[in-house]
């Protein structure tokens, strides 16, 4: 008999189904397959474990709630940015100060300004963005994939980037660069205008 730690993670749209079932598993199902990305996203921010644990709490919280109406197609993405904001928020609200820091809103102001902005009822066009964004990554290499996920998931800074990669800074702003321009032209190809 396999242990619990041994049975294999559920599929993204069975986790997602359970939460429509108002099936409290969902959230162990969540816990066991993202728990440490998101702790990951969290602690990058944060810089506070506790401060991160209180988070991931929050997170699953906003994720039962918003589970249903929405039914994300890219489950990993949906938790990612419910984390990031509740990360943000606790930053703002244990800072006492009402701007983010600049180290975290720079990686993300540099994708947002690849995106229009969506509304609920974009449920279409962000399903465009997320495939598109997907064969994109898919196809770069293993070294490009690595700083892109770094740098704009994990918020990652470029000198850490670098240092990790044995490269220059500069290597690693040029070659994000460089990403994000064949990104625009992908969306752009794919009808996504900003």
């Amino acid at each position: 008999m396999r242990s619990k730690e041994q049975a294999p993670l559920a599929a993204d749209e069975a986790i997602v189904e359970l939460y429509w079932e108002r099936d409290e598993r969902a959230i162990e199902e969540t816990d066991r397959k993202y728990g440490t990305y998101l702790m990951t996203v969290a602690y990058r921010i944060l810089q506070s474990r506790e401060d991160s644990e209180e988070c991931l709490n929050d997170t699953y919280l906003k994720t039962w709630n918003a589970i249903p109406p929405s039914r994300p197609s890219i489950l990993r993405s949906f938790l990612s940015k419910i984390m990031r904001g509740t990360a943000l928020d606790r930053y703002d609200e244990r800072t006492r100060k009402k701007r983010v820091p600049t180290e975290l809103c720079i990686p993300l102001s540099e994708v947002e300004a690849l995106l229009p902005d969506l509304t609920e009822d974009d449920e279409a066009e962000a399903r465009q963005i997320s495939l598109i964004l997907s064969e994109y990554l898919d196809g770069v290499n293993d070294r490009s994939l690595y700083m892109f996920v770094s740098r704009y998931f994990f918020v990652m800074p470029v000198r850490e980037i670098a240092e990790r990669l044995g490269v220059s800074e500069s290597t690693v702003h040029k070659d994000l660069a460089a990403m994000r321009e064949e990104l625009r032209e992908r969306l752009a190809e794919g009808g996504i205008l900003v």
